[in-house]
């Protein structure tokens, strides 16, 4: 599997996850701005139930729509894996063995499959029972808030301060929006309590999965096919840690080198690399290690964009970052004008929403780099503005 098929295999179910959070999000501010209609604190108390009391059951049954929905994703997604991994070495196995096994018939790689759709179902489940909200508490200090407190609490008391009039509807509004797609719906993940918003454990889950169906597989071919070499894949725009890309090693290299295993190493987090069976006399190497010498040369290159030089991988890696920003800025500016924010702080959204599109734009040209908008549209929101105000 390419760097390229690996990376971009996960993205519908980001997409999907990224749709959940705008449902909710629109969710919280439907009540919100169903608060400013009611004029005073009894009112308010009487009709409490009304407003807030299904939406812990709302955003449970949105998840769990949206799991049934993924799993025959999910089944295609390692199907597809399968596939690629491993009937493309029948040539391989008609020449030098002659003991293919039709994919459908090898229980093995069945068994493999069917534990790994198991285990990223289970982390998905996992993720989604995490889901909170940063909250900034002052002073530099931010808190996680599960999803349902943050309705219970946080909703409160912004329709508190609403209907009470302690601060006006925009206040408020401008306020909640901010604190929501500045947050995103994030996870705890592990012990350490490092967070990620959850389209990106998403990500990480199935990538995680994929690499290691892909590994599994290519190490049973290579058994098959009497070889302990492999080949690892490159890519452009690699980890500068990565330099290991495009050589051939043996499956002890494979760790003692690439650091297979290993967080940060081959086929580790937000790993794109893959690593095939590589037989001596049958299989041809993608690169030369000339090609190989020219390809890491440039990505020792730098470009320089308003006085600060990029490598290829920095390149990157400020693309993905400004692409975040512009899911936030969407999100934000489409937020407010469901919730009837004034037309001023709408339209300040969107300005700030289109110059950092601008900004992408002229950057992605000046670096040479492919723009990946569908990264940014996979929130579903649609056109948030038009390309000019």
């Amino acid at each position: 599997m390419t760097p390229e098929q690996k990376g971009s295999l996960p993205l519908r179910l980001e997409k999907m996850f990224y749709e959940l959070q705008d449902r909710i999000f629109s969710d919280i501010i439907r009540r919100i701005k169903k608060t400013g209609e009611i004029t005073s604190t009894a009112d308010y108390q009487i009709n409490k139930l009304l407003i807030l009391g299904n939406s812990t059951e709302f955003v449970e049954q949105e998840i769990k729509r949206l799991l049934e929905a993924s799993n025959p994703e999910i089944w295609e997604l390692y199907d597809k894996v399968a596939n690629w991994e491993y009937v493309r070495y029948q040539d391989a196995y008609d020449q030098i063995n002659g003991n293919f096994v039709p994919l459908e018939d090898n229980q093995q790689i069945q068994q493999w499959s069917q534990a790994i759709i198991r285990q990223t179902q289970d982390e998905l489940t996992n993720i989604t029972r995490s889901m909170g909200m940063t909250i900034d508490m002052g002073g530099g200090k931010k808190a996680f808030t599960p999803l349902s407190y943050y309705y219970q609490t946080y909703l409160d008391r912004a329709c508190m301060d609403v209907v009470t009039g302690a601060f006006d509807y925009n206040t408020v509004l401008r306020r909640v929006v901010k604190e929501m797609t500045a947050s995103g719906l994030q996870t705890i993940d592990y012990a350490s309590g490092w967070k990620n918003r959850v389209p990106v454990a998403v990500r990480r889950a199935l990538m995680t999965g994929i690499s290691q169906l892909s590994a599994q597989i290519n190490e049973l071919v290579a058994k098959d096919l009497g070889t302990d070499t492999y080949e690892v894949t490159w890519h452009a725009g690699h980890r500068p840690s990565h330099w290991w890309g495009g050589n051939v090693y043996t499956r002890q290299e494979l760790v003692s080198v690439c650091g297979l295993g290993e967080v940060a190493g081959l086929c580790g987090a937000n790993c794109r690399h893959s690593y095939m069976a590589f037989v001596k006399g049958y299989s041809v190497r993608t690169y030369t290690p000339e090609q190989l010498r020219e390809l890491e040369e440039k990505e020792k290159q730098t470009k320089i964009y308003r006085g600060k030089q990029y490598t290829p991988y920095e390149a990157s890696q400020a693309q993905r970052q400004m692409e975040t920003k512009m899911r936030s800025q969407r999100a934000y500016a489409k937020h407010l004008q469901n919730g009837g924010a004034s037309k001023d702080d709408v339209l300040a959204a969107k300005i700030r929403y289109l110059n950092t599109l601008h900004q992408y734009q002229r950057f992605s040209r000046a670096m040479k780099l492919k723009e990946q908008m569908e990264r940014v549209y996979m929130d579903g929101l649609g056109r948030v503005a038009p390309r000019r105000l």
